[in-house]
């Protein structure tokens, strides 16, 4: 029975040592491995008037899961990019969104989307978007901008069709009911584009669209944006200042303006620490203001947060307050 069970011994470890062989080579080989299709997207020759869909196949021929770790595109105004999902299984694949705003691009166009992931071999992958923006409209100006605080409620463009339209642009949608456009004859061959808004504009930034059509399906419709500004009565800017933790004193200025009909009177400005002095200087000219705010050595004061209390008084002597925050960065 001995050289049975020797033999029996034998037969183990070297079962045992090529397991754990194999263990550790798989585990030394164990890698994610991206693979792109299609390392970039030439969409042509298309009108200024859309948006461009396009999805990029991602997949994942390691025997790891990869994960995408960043996204990153070149203009964040126009062109916009995600994954589906960030975590890719061994064989398995995801998809990469990305859509192009054409409305305010022209000419030449060339995009980046920059994708990292964990792939040892290929950590960061760059795709091209790029071909030629051929505008329908010549929109002049591009986009309509209406301030409130100034007094301007209307505001004109003129839109010059560069392609012949089977019938003229008479028909007018707008995406925010707060916003009338209205179209009428322009120059020739051209339109005027009139947008006025209403009194129950909100308060802030307004983003409208403005989308004008013709009697006829085939033609492309043309579209504008625009931008009302209606700030509150009170606005201050910036909203919070942000100091830095350091040795020496260190000034930011706070700029108190005011857009209501009826405007208050800054008495005060009282910071919540000794840290920080305010100094208050008048418009002479209007009711705006302009506090300095000058800060101590704020060496050990990282990551504290403070405030300054702006306390204003209307014409009925009624008071208010409009508190700022302070900030010390973090280093």
């Amino acid at each position: 029975m001995k050289p049975c069970r020797a033999r029996s011994a034998k037969h183990f470890w070297r079962i045992f040592f090529g397991l754990g062989f194999c263990l550790g080579c798989a585990g030394g080989l164990a890698q994610p491995r991206l693979v792109l299709p299609q390392s970039g997207w030439n969409f042509g020759a298309v009108t200024n008037l859309a948006e461009l869909d396009h999805d990029f196949v991602i997949s994942n021929s390691g025997d790891a899961t990869l994960e995408i770790e960043r996204v990153v595109s070149s203009c964040n105004d126009c062109l916009l990019a995600g994954v589906m999902n960030d975590k890719i299984l061994p064989g398995g694949s995801t998809m990469l969104h990305s859509r192009l705003d054409m409305r305010r691009l022209g000419g030449e166009v060339s995009r980046t989307i920059l994708l990292d992931c964990n792939d040892p071999q290929n950590p960061s992958t760059v795709i091209e978007v790029n071909g030629v923006v051929v505008p329908m409209y010549q929109v002049t100006p591009p986009a309509i901008e209406l301030d409130l605080s100034k007094g301007q409620r209307a505001a004109t463009a003129q839109i010059q069709p560069l392609f012949k339209l089977r019938a003229d642009l008479s028909q007018v949608d707008c995406d925010d009911s707060n916003v009338v456009a209205i179209i009428g004859p322009g120059s020739p061959a051209g339109m005027t584009l009139t947008v006025e808004s209403r009194q129950t504009i909100l308060r802030g930034n307004t983003f409208a669209t403005v989308t004008l059509h013709s009697a006829n399906s085939n033609d492309l419709p043309c579209r504008v944006t625009v931008l009302v500004h209606n700030p509150p009565d009170v606005e201050v800017v910036p909203s919070q200042l942000t100091f830095q933790p350091q040795a020496d004193p260190q000034m930011q200025v706070l700029w108190l303006y005011q857009h209501g009909s009826s405007p208050l009177t800054l008495l005060d400005a009282v910071p919540s620490s000794d840290d920080y002095h305010c100094e208050i200087d008048p418009d002479p000219d209007g009711v705006d203001y302009r506090i300095y705010v000058t800060a101590a050595p704020l060496q050990l004061s990282t990551g504290k947060t403070n405030s300054i209390v702006l306390k204003m008084m209307d014409a009925k002597h009624q008071n208010t307050a409009v508190v700022i925050p302070l900030f010390v960065a973090g280093q």
